[in-house]
Order: C-alpha cells, then structure tokens, then sequence
C-alpha cells in the first residue's frame, strides 16, 4: 500500500519502481519457495524488509545533508549508511534466528 501511495504521490518516474517492488518480491518468494524452500525464502523475505530499513536510513541521511555538503558525500555516505544498516541488522537476525534454532533443538 505504501508503495501504490509513493507511485500515485511521485511525479518523477521513480515512482513505478515503488509501485513494482512489492509483485517483484511476491513472484521472486514465490520461485525461491519452489524451488529450494520455505525457509530460503523466508531469508530472502527478511533480507528484503531489512534492506528497505537501511535504505530508509540512507534516504533520511541523505534528504538531511543533502544541501549541506557535496553531492558525492552526502550519497557515498547514505550508501555506506544503507549497508551498514541492512547488513548489521540482517547479522542480527541471523544470529537470533541460529540461537533460536539451537534452543529448540
């Protein structure tokens, strides 16, 4: 919904890559399911919620400096910002999860 919402707010093109992700990942859960199991693509699933986290947090970085330092700076440094959020919370998952796993098992 949040995606139909930034697609029919955006007047840029940008806004059809918002309004596509969401059947994307559907149809990519879909064949990873299929094709390997349930459990590679509830890590994909993950892996893609967490991704947009950090990319929420490069956008706000980036919509903040934007005006205030060079353009080059202000988007390597939202893009190292996008990984460091994405990757470490992705980590954190996975080590939840594997503790998770050892306890039950």
């Amino acid at each position: 919904m949040v995606a139909a919402l930034i697609g029919a707010v955006s007047k840029e093109p940008i806004g059809g890559i918002f309004t596509a992700f969401p059947a994307i990942m559907l149809a990519s859960l879909t064949l990873i399911d299929k094709e390997e199991d349930r459990e590679h693509a509830t890590y994909d699933a993950v892996g893609a919620a967490l991704g947009a986290v950090g990319f929420i947090a490069c956008a706000f970085f980036i919509s903040y400096t934007l005006e205030r330092v060079s353009v080059a700076a202000s988007l390597g440094i939202g893009l190292l910002i996008w990984l460091i959020v994405s990757t470490g919370l992705y980590a954190l998952y996975v080590l939840v999860a594997s503790l998770r796993h050892e306890h039950e098992g």
